[in-house]
């Protein structure tokens, strides 16, 4: 049994707010994300209503991806807690590479496949690959848990980060960032919805949610999930 004495890690990953990107249809990098939409914004004050009237999820620390739609739906999520949002560049979303700025349709008709079809090869020259994304969120996630061991971690990122988290972790409780992103069935989540990783001392990573959203109830009636 694991040492009820021991304080329990806990990393919360949070997905942004709708952005311009998810909403115009549009692959969006560090240089032109262009913020939350409206809608976002409505999206990440629900989130932050929810949270703030649960004691159970109170934060110790909030870090967050540095792209501009992450860095708003933090600040917003996490005003009630008076806490200072520290950015980290390696919880970026997967870059595209020379590709970025172009629209899904404009994409598909030059490359002759959908985006975020191939978890392999890189969207486009001067992208990640899959395993050089996966190697990168692994190791930004790892120094997190690590750095906020016995406490509670928000982390406010992407549908792209939270979905290699949870697979590369699927089938052990050491997380393998050369796992086939593509072989596990996996949604990815919707717009500022939450998901939830223990970290124990004894028995490793252990999901304890995925892709909740209940707080959207009435805001986002409908939505599917954006793509990342």
């Amino acid at each position: 049994m694991v040492d009820s004495g021991i304080a329990q890690t806990r990393v919360v990953l949070i997905r942004h707010g709708e952005s311009a990107s998810n909403a115009g249809g549009w692959l969006s990098g560090q240089e032109t994300c262009g913020g939350l939409t409206e809608l976002g914004v409505t999206q990440a004050e629900a989130l932050r209503d929810r949270l703030a009237i649960d004691p159970a999820m109170q934060p110790d620390r909030v870090v967050v991806s540095t792209m501009r739609r992450a860095v708003h739906t933090a600040e917003i999520a996490a005003s009630p807690t008076g806490l200072t949002v520290e950015q980290f560049p390696d919880l970026m979303e997967r870059t595209s590479g020379e590709a970025e700025g172009l629209t899904i349709s404009e994409y598909t008709a030059k490359y002759g496949k959908a985006p975020w079809t191939d978890w392999s090869n890189p969207l486009s020259p001067g992208g990640e690959s899959g395993i050089d994304f996966s190697t990168r969120v692994t190791s930004a996630i790892n120094r997190v848990a690590e750095e906020g061991r016995g406490r509670t971690t928000w982390v406010v990122c992407h549908g792209g980060v939270i979905m290699v988290t949870a697979i590369t972790r699927w089938h052990g409780t050491v997380a393998d960032p050369s796992s086939d992103l593509s072989m596990v069935p996996l949604a990815s989540p919707m717009n500022s919805s939450i998901s939830e990783w223990t970290v124990e001392p004894v028995g490793g990573w252990r999901m304890t949610r995925y892709n909740d959203y209940t707080h959207l109830v009435g805001v986002s009636s409908g939505e599917t999930p954006a793509s990342i």
